[in-house]
């Protein structure tokens, strides 16, 4: 296949005014030589704009209507509110750039894109990480997760994802161990998506030195005499190997943590532990498995994200040192493969500044409550040392793809600050509930046989008969009259200001014109308003009203701090493409892979309805 190569590399959650900020800020050089030497524009993300929906619009060319795919899929038949996530290869119902390389004999390099695995294409194929989720792997034998004697509320389902409550005892049945040596076990927990149910614990003595409890040591089996590791207070420990015991066998994984608070009477004791996660299984072919576990070290796929912070697992420190990891691996990853394989295709999402706006927006941004201003210059270095660390990965990949390639940067949506409000819009099922069209029993659960409608994010989806298992609503006539009474009492919901909930709330088939459609999105489509100035609460309304004990402070946060906007951007440079060209209409997220496939001679993928940009070419 005679073609010239392509190589994109996707940062999540960065709008293009964000990333311009950051170039002007003179930490991103390699992505500013890009801008120079290429073709930019803004793309306007598909709804809903989040991960699920446009990864998949980026590499397939296709709208939502088209792909089917959103972060959670509701499939038609299934339960109203049965919904699955939709990160799966098999969800997306467009073809791949990938998959279209393929079809003309070409060679594809694929790291952790969405809808990527479990793999279509095996042969011709490089394949690092899973589907794109940012959350919950498949292959994990352990999230990211603490072991602590003062958690937060065991009701909170981070907390319960990410913390382990521990109780220290002496080590009397522990042979050998010295005196006055504190024993917890550290059990294994996998999450709700993993593959495996159960994995044998480890042990940990809490050990005395000169001043008191100073440091943990991590064995295999309780009664042990030699560590697999020894944590010392806040630093970061190196990588072992270890075989761990499961239910699936016997599986050997990368393990490291971090000691972040012991006292002296080891009244209190937080040990952190990384992603557990295997060492053989996450590359295809397999074969390239040594070659990257020697390029790079140990994989982590879901390094320390938002949530893991929020739940208290680990500070902000802490989770800055899991994200630089995994930038760099990414970046020595994507070096070794592209300079010592064939390739025709390679396609990269990272998702740290995702991860990153949600988690640290206060920052930056005045607005937020938990601004510091003191602390705002340590802030933007942090924000700066990830952006720059992205950069690096952008810089890689130009120089192993040499000078006849075509390299483009994207993202699937912006990011923006979540701000406090004072008076949160209503969420959709509650107005349902209030109608009187969403009924609970008397246990609480859905009565299915008195409701005929339940909502989801952007969608109402009503309870039809002969479509929806206990369906109520007769198919015409009486579908289309409720239909139009839910559509017009939506319209006019309001938060208690009198503001509205919704830009827009659409019969489906009129929101196809928003790429919004097929069988898999609700009868009824809502578009919701952002959230009106006169609204966010100020910063003495914030705290008169909450408490550091459920914030958090700067260093160990407890709120989300970020949301997404609809902004991203494409950006592409190479042979035959306009150099120093800034488009001054944006266009749809679903221009880039048909643009890309045009300028390189490769393939369009086949349901693509995306425009190309004829205009960024030579």
């Amino acid at each position: 296949m005679k073609s010239r190569k392509v190589a994109v590399v996707g940062f999540d959650s960065i709008s293009l005014p964000t990333l311009l900020e950051f170039v002007e800020r003179g930490v991103m050089p390699n992505v500013k030589r890009l801008i120079e030497r290429g073709s930019t524009t803004q793309t306007w993300p598909c709804f809903p704009f989040e991960t699920g929906t446009n990864w998949a619009c980026l590499s397939t060319g296709a709208s939502p209507w088209v792909s089917g795919c959103n972060m959670s899929t509701h499939f038609p038949g299934r339960p109203l509110d049965e919904w699955v996530r939709g990160f799966p290869s098999s969800v997306c119902k467009a073809e791949h750039l990938w998959e279209a390389v393929r079809r003309e004999g070409g060679r594809s390099v694929v790291f952790d894109w969405a809808h990527s695995w479990p793999l279509t294409v095996e042969d011709g194929l490089v394949h690092v990480g899973e589907d794109g989720r940012p959350d919950n792997a498949i292959r994990a034998l352990q999230e990211a997760r603490a072991y602590t004697t003062h958690p937060r509320s065991l009701d909170d389902y981070r907390v319960q994802c990410h913390v382990t409550p521990v109780t220290p005892q002496p080590a009397e049945d522990w042979p050998g161990a010295p005196e006055g040596a504190l024993y917890f076990k550290v059990s294994i927990r996998p999450g709700r998506a993993s593959r495996y149910e159960s994995v044998k614990p480890l042990h940990a003595l809490i050990l005395e030195g000169a001043g008191g409890y100073e440091r943990v040591e991590l064995y295999a089996r309780r009664g042990g005499d030699q560590p697999l590791l020894v944590f010392e207070l806040d630093r970061m420990s190196e990588w072992v190997h270890h075989t761990f015991s499961t239910d699936r066998g016997d599986v050997r994984a990368g393990l490291r943590g971090k000691l972040l608070i012991l006292e002296p009477d080891a009244s209190r004791v937080h040990l952190y532990l990384s992603e557990i996660y295997p060492l053989e299984e996450f590359v295809h072919p397999r074969g390239l498995t040594d070659e990257l576990l020697e390029a790079c070290g140990p994989f982590i796929i879901q390094c320390s994200r938002q949530q893991v912070v929020q739940a208290g697992a680990c500070d902000i420190a802490t989770y800055f040192e899991e994200q630089k990891h995994l930038a760099r691996w990414w970046r020595q990853a994507a070096g070794h493969v592209l300079t010592s394989h064939e390739w025709d295709l390679f396609m990269l999402k990272w998702h740290g500044p995702d991860w990153t706006n949600h988690l640290t927006m206060y920052m930056i941004d005045p607005r937020h409550p938990m601004y510091e201003p003191e602390r705002a210059g340590e802030g933007w270095a942090l924000w700066d040392d990830i952006m720059g660390w992205g950069d690096q990965i952008v810089g890689r990949v130009m120089e192993a793809a040499g000078p006849e390639a075509l390299v483009a940067l994207v993202s699937d949506h912006g990011g923006d600050t979540q701000l406090p409000v004072r008076h949160p819009h209503p969420k959709i099922n509650d107005v349902l509930r209030g109608y009187g069209w969403l009924v609970d029993g008397p246990d609480g659960a859905i009565e299915w046989s008195r409701s005929i409608a339940y909502g989801r994010k952007h969608y109402v989806l009503l309870n039809v008969k002969g479509r929806d298992p206990d369906g109520i609503v007769k198919p015409g006539a009486e579908y289309e009259s409720l239909r139009r009474e839910m559509i017009s009492a939506l319209s006019q919901v309001t938060n208690r200001l009198g503001q509205p909930s919704y830009w827009a709330v659409l019969p489906r088939e009129k929101a196809r014109r928003l790429g919004v459609g097929g069988d898999r999105v609700g009868d009824i489509f809502l578009w919701p308003t952002a959230r009106n100035p006169e609204d966010i609460m100020s910063r003495q309304e914030f705290w008169r009203k909450h408490t550091r004990q459920e914030t958090g402070t700067w260093d160990w946060p407890l709120l989300n701090a970020g949301s997404h906007r609809d902004d991203s951007y494409f950006i592409v440079a190479g042979p035959g493409v306009r150099s120093g060209y800034r488009r001054q209409r944006p266009t749809l997220i679903t221009s880039v892979a048909p643009t890309l496939a045009t300028a390189a001679g490769l393939p369009v993928p086949r349901n693509a309805d995306g425009a190309v940009l004829y205009d960024i070419l030579e």
